[in-house]
C-alpha cells in the first residue's frame, strides 16, 4: 500500500463526506445512505466511506444502526473489511475491500441500513492515461524564468475521455551543521494555466471581468470535446524556484505529476466541486448555490473510478549559465 496515493487522490475527497450541498427540497426529505468510494490503480487497498445523511428539523431515530455494504467487482462479490481506529493509511470507522484494480474493471456498491431504501452505485476503471511524452522545462515568461509542464498525449477517437493533472512540489533542504535536522517539504502546485486552452477558457461573466478559474485542490481536470481522437500537448506553467545554496545549507526543488484518466462519474464531481468554488456570486447571496453531483441511486455522495500514472521525481531544471 502506498501512503502517498492516498494523500493526492483519496485526500481530496474525505473532507467532502462530512459536508454536503445536496438539495433536500421538501422538508419531510427523508434521511438517506452516504457513500464515498473512489477505486482506482496503484493501490491494493480500496477505502469506503459510509454514513448517513442528518436533518436538522427532526430527530434521527435509526442513528445508531450499523449498515450493511456489498462491493462486487467485475461481478464477483468481495470480502469489505473494517478498522474501528485510524491507521497509517485508514481514516477510523472506515470500510476497505484488498486486491489491486485495474483498467475496465466494473465496481458496483450496495449501502442499505434498516430504516434506509437501498442506494447503488457503480463505476469502471478507465484505461490508463495515454502519455506520450512528459517534460519539465524552463522559459523565459513575462517576468523572468518560468517552469513549464509539458504533456503530450494522443486522445482516443470515437469515445468520452475525461483527463485530471496535479503536480506536487518537493522542497529538501540539507544543512552543514549536524546540528540542525534535515528538512522535506512537499505542497501541490497552483499552476498557470493562462496560455493552456483546454484549461482556461472563460465564457460569460468570467470572460468579461477576466476572471480565472480556480480549481478544486489543484486538481486540474479536461475533457476531449475539442481534441477527440487527436494527440496534444498540454502546457501548464508555474514560476521558477531554483532552490538555493550556502556554506550553511543547501535547498533542492524536485516536482512530481500525477496524470489521472477519470470515470465520467468522477469527472463530473470534480467539475461540481469546482463550479461551487467559482461561484463568488453565490457565496454573497448573489446567484444560486449549485449543488453536489451524486451517482448513487436512492443515496448521497460518489462511486468514481479512476486510473493514475505517477512520475518520479523530476529535480527543477537550471538556468542555462548554471554549472
Amino acid at each position: 500500500m502506498r501512503y502517498r496515493m492516498w494523500f493526492i487522490l483519496l485526500g481530496f475527497f474525505i473532507c467532502q463526506s462530512c459536508t454536503h450541498d445536496f438539495s433536500l427540497k421538501e422538508m419531510d426529505a427523508e434521511c438517506k445512505a452516504v457513500l464515498f468510494c473512489m477505486p482506482f490503480t496503484g493501490s491494493d487497498t480500496t477505502l469506503i466511506q459510509v454514513a448517513r445523511s442528518r436533518l436538522i428539523h427532526r430527530p434521527e431515530a435509526g442513528a445508531a444502526s450499523k449498515p450493511t455494504l456489498l462491493f462486487k467487482l467485475n461481478g464477483e462479490e468481495k470480502p469489505i473489511k473494517y478498522t474501528e481506529t485510524a491507521t497509517g493509511l485508514l481514516p477510523a470507522q472506515s470500510y476497505y475491500v484488498l486486491g489491486r484494480l485495474k483498467e475496465d474493471d466494473r465496481i458496483e456498491m450496495e449501502v442499505s441500513y434498516p430504516d434506509l431504501p437501498l442506494a447503488k452505485a457503480q463505476t469502471v476503471i478507465p484505461k490508463a492515461f495515454p502519455l506520450e511524452k512528459l517534460e519539465v522545462v524552463l522559459t523565459d515568461g513575462n517576468y523572468g524564468w518560468s517552469i513549464q509542464f509539458r504533456v503530450s498525449f494522443t486522445d482516443t477517437a470515437g469515445t468520452e475521455d475525461y483527463y485530471g493533472m496535479r503536480v506536487l512540489k518537493k522542497k529538501k533542504t540539507v544543512y552543514a551543521s549536524p546540528e540542525m535536522r534535515d528538512t522535506i517539504q512537499y505542497m501541490p502546485v497552483d499552476l498557470d494555466l493562462e496560455k493552456e486552452p483546454l484549461l482556461s477558457e472563460k465564457t460569460g461573466f468570467d470572460a468579461i471581468f477576466d476572471i480565472s478559474k480556480e480549481y478544486y485542490r489543484y486538481l486540474y481536470c479536461w475533457d476531449d470535446s475539442k481534441i477527440d481522437g487527436k494527440s496534444y500537448m498540454l502546457k501548464v506553467g508555474t514560476y521558477y524556484d531554483s532552490g538555493y545554496e550556502d556554506e550553511e545549507q543547501k535547498e533542492t526543488i524536485a516536482y512530481k505529476i500525477y496524470l489521472y484518466k477519470l470515470s465520467k462519474e468522477m469527472y463530473t464531481y470534480l467539475q461540481a466541486l469546482n463550479r461551487i468554488q467559482n461561484n463568488d456570486l453565490g457565496k454573497y447571496g448573489l446567484a444560486p448555490i449549485r449543488s453536489h453531483y451524486t451517482n448513487v441511486e436512492n443515496g448521497i455522495g460518489l462511486l468514481g473510478g479512476c486510473n493514475v500514472y505517477e512520475s518520479d521525481w523530476i529535480s527543477s531544471p537550471k538556468e542555462k549559465n548554471d554549472n
